[in-house]
């Protein structure tokens, strides 16, 4: 098994101690004893022991530098010499995260998502384990609100079936299980990141801040991911420039590049808000789904990942219905291969056979004749309107995407919806 151990680490030891590592398969501590200083270190030698691939990942916030007699002129060498200083041993990755209280959260869980998710992006473990025995409570809540955005990160854009990740704790001598998380992606709620201003960063000085161009597309976004509109989704992701929006590195340069040393703190000329988190994960999300018209069905069932079980079930019946209507018709008809108006699609079907076979001359310009009608967009159920849909029939694929005389109103029609 894959394990990775992520250990958020405040706390300095020096002496070693016998150190009972707990068991991954029923969670007790089996009889023996490890001699560490560290009981995430006394856990990986067990692990390692019992044949399992194990990684650690240890976060040490700067506000460590106040248990070191650590010299520093600017943010770099402060790292470097706590990395230095800590000597953990090899094989063990340690990433100093900016925390302080001079330190605004967001700055502290962008650097921590950052480091976390590229981590599982990498490893892909079967089990995470967040051992808080060396860390004060502040930053293990951090670490542990990264995780969860790194978790949602790596779900929805690896295509990992689901993570399990455990908090654990020294009680005594022992390691001790404190909780135990399925994540899946039928546990996600996007909505709760993505429908809100995101704002990105703030400065009390006159610095000149970019304006990071897609919030308002990801805030929709997170409209229609929460009310069920599938369709809308790949419109909207297709209208992203994915060149323009603000890079996870350069809002990191932004960062570093505004942090300066004052009587022995870390003072933050721009600092990052909660927002700059959800943003980067939104753009790790239009870049695995943004996808170019005409859409595919298949794209339509993919994006469905980003929604609710609910909406998926729902959303995937209403596709199968009109992908037997359209079978239906391709089979008895011969549609040619052409665009077609989703509503006259549906009024076709509803003729009985012997009346469709009747009128088999005609079939072709009634459906082929629509215009579109875009005045009254009717987005009930998944948001299939069906005179702005369109169903495409191309050799052996079937599209669908909003006409490009009503894609316009469709979007007008979310912007009112969400009161904007």
């Amino acid at each position: 098994m894959k394990i990775l151990i992520i250990a958020p680490l405040t706390e300095v030891s020096e002496e070693e101690s016998e150190i009972e590592p707990i068991e991954v398969t029923n969670w007790t501590n089996p009889p023996v004893g490890i001699s560490s200083k560290y009981t995430f270190l006394a856990e990986k030698k067990f692990l390692e022991q019992e044949r399992h691939e194990v990684k650690i990942l240890t976060l040490v916030p700067t506000e460590i530098k106040t248990r070191f007699n650590v010299k520093f002129n600017n943010y770099n060498e402060l790292a470097s010499n706590i990395l230095e200083t800590l000597k953990l041993g090899d094989n063990i990755t340690v990433e100093v995260i900016p925390f302080e209280d001079s330190v605004s959260f967001g700055t502290s869980l962008f650097f921590s998502y950052l480091k976390i998710n590229d981590v599982l992006k990498n490893f892909l473990p079967s089990l995470i384990l967040l051992d808080v025995s060396h860390s004060t409570s502040s930053f293990s809540t951090v670490v542990l609100a990264a995780l969860e955005i790194a978790i949602i990160d790596s779900l929805l854009t690896q295509q990992v079936q689901d993570y399990i990740y455990t908090k654990v704790a020294k009680k005594g001598d022992s390691i001790q299980l404190i909780s135990h998380v399925l994540k899946n992606i039928y546990s996600i709620k996007l909505s709760e990141y993505f429908l809100r201003e995101m704002k990105i960063m703030k400065s009390e000085k006159q610095t000149n801040l970019p304006q990071p161009v897609g919030r308002a597309e990801f805030r929709r976004l997170g409209f229609c991911i929460e009310n069920c509109y599938p369709l809308i989704m790949l419109h909207i992701l297709n209208r992203i420039d994915l060149e323009k929006l603000l890079s996870e590195e350069k809002i990191m340069d932004i960062v570093m590049n505004n942090l300066e040393i004052r009587d022995g703190k870390l003072i933050e000329n721009v600092e990052l808000l909660e927002g700059a988190t959800y943003y980067v994960l939104a753009t790790h999300l239009v870049k695995k789904y943004k996808v170019e018209k005409p859409f595919s069905i298949d794209n339509l069932r993919n994006i469905l990942n980003l929604t609710s079980p609910t909406c998926r079930r729902i959303s995937n019946q209403i596709i199968d219905e009109v992908m037997i209507e359209l079978n239906y018709l391709i089979k008895h008809l011969e549609l040619k291969e052409a665009e077609y108006s989703l509503g006259q699609i549906f009024n076709l079907v509803k003729q009985p056979l012997a009346e469709i076979i009747r009128k088999e001359e005609s079939i072709g310009n009634i459906l082929s004749g629509y215009k579109g009608e875009c005045d009254n967009i009717d987005l009930t159920g998944i948001g299939l309107d069906p005179n702005a849909t369109i169903i495409k029939i191309d050799r052996d694929k079937i599209y669908i995407y909003y006409s490009e005389q009503c894609e316009d109103s469709v979007l007008s029609k979310v912007k009112e919806l969400m009161g904007d």
